[in-house]
């Protein structure tokens, strides 16, 4: 699996459960906020109707004088249109029909019996809303805990996906970058049988592949430069052997590259093997071999003229437009000495 399909997969899953908490959140929001104010309006604004009604029979006398009576039926008639809970309505119309005799009763009894209807019938009202009230704050209750519950499991699930996140993303990214880069430090010591081995076939795999094909292409490059420099030098080797002058060649280091029989017998060097030993360490006291390494091209040291030649390698460095610069360094110093005839 592709990384962009992994991070869009934990993304994606990420953005899916902020999006569900926001829902969850947004719904039970509105749900509470809903029933609160229907609870607010309707049921306190019945509360208040009953309350007017009741405070205009225990404030006025019998019979209602034309005022007291309308102000109960004005506050009747705001009950009738905020009828809203079951047997609400029923009740509602026994008040009216109580207050309709209450207004016509030819008589005391008929009267108090009339008032009686009326206040039950209010009381009717009252402990219907009342119990719309204790039920409505029940449900918001149960409500709150049923929204606390699932807005606790979504965090638990967003909490469950980050720490997955947190532990395996660095995995799969930094491993094997890390392997990457002591493949790299490999190549830089020349170690081209390095390689790398993701089987996962996301993009690092296509990299270890690309890397695979440029550590084989060094290592024959490099293959292919060692022959050449070996060749180079067997030849150099059987020259020098060849010719009488003393040839010593020495790299920037000063460590000996090349010394023939003629140059060991001038300076009285055995046969070991020198090199890649410091020329100073091999001739240490030796005169002439100091004189030699600071004198010019041509100079006269004892009885023999020295030759300063720069050991000169070149190099193809490519730039744009696969054009090749030619380019070189220098990769050391050879002295010839050849006897001065008298």
């Amino acid at each position: 699996m592709k990384i962009k399909t992994k991070l869009l997969l934990g993304f994606g899953l990420l953005f899916l459960v902020v999006v569900i908490f926001g829902v969850v959140s947004v719904y039970y929001i509105e749900d509470i906020s809903e029933n609160s104010n229907i609870t607010l309006k309707n049921n306190y604004e019945t509360l208040t109707f009953t309350r007017e009604m009741r405070a205009v029979l225990d404030e006025n006398d019998r019979p209602l004088s034309e005022k007291a009576a309308q102000a109960f039926d004005n506050a009747l008639k705001k009950q009738e249109r905020n009828i809203t809970e079951p047997g609400e309505k029923e009740a509602t119309a026994g008040v009216q029909a109580a207050f309709g005799q209450l207004t016509k009763a030819a008589t005391a009894n008929e009267g108090q019996k009339a008032e009686r209807d009326i206040r039950s019938g209010l009381k009717t009202i009252d402990g219907l809303n009342m119990k719309a009230v204790v039920d409505k704050n029940n449900y918001i209750h149960t409500t709150v805990n049923n929204a606390m519950l699932y807005l606790a499991a979504i965090v638990f699930v967003t909490f469950l996906i980050l720490f997955v996140f947190i532990i395996n993303f660095p995995g799969f990214i930094l491993n094997p970058l890390n392997q990457l880069i002591s493949a790299v430090h490999e190549i830089s010591e020349k170690n081209y049988e390095t390689r790398l081995e993701f089987n996962k076939g996301d993009e690092f795999s296509e990299l270890a592949v690309e890397f695979n094909k440029m550590a084989a292409s060094l290592a024959k490059v490099d293959h292919e430069s060692s022959l050449r420099t070996l060749t180079c030098e067997n030849e150099l080797k059987i020259l020098a052997e060849e010719i009488p002058a003393a040839v010593i060649a020495l790299n920037q280091k000063q460590e000996i590259l090349l010394i023939n029989p003629a140059a060991r017998k001038i300076l009285k060097i055995d046969d070991k093997p020198l090199n890649g030993l410091r020329i100073h360490d091999v001739t240490k006291g030796n005169d002439l071999m100091a004189a030699i390494l600071e004198s010019k091209d041509g100079a006269k040291v004892s009885n023999y003229k020295v030759q300063n030649f720069e050991i000169v390698v070149p190099n193809l460095k490519p730039i744009p437009l696969a054009a090749l610069q030619f380019a070189s360094y220098t990769a050391g110093k050879m002295y010839i000495l050849t006897a001065i005839k008298d």
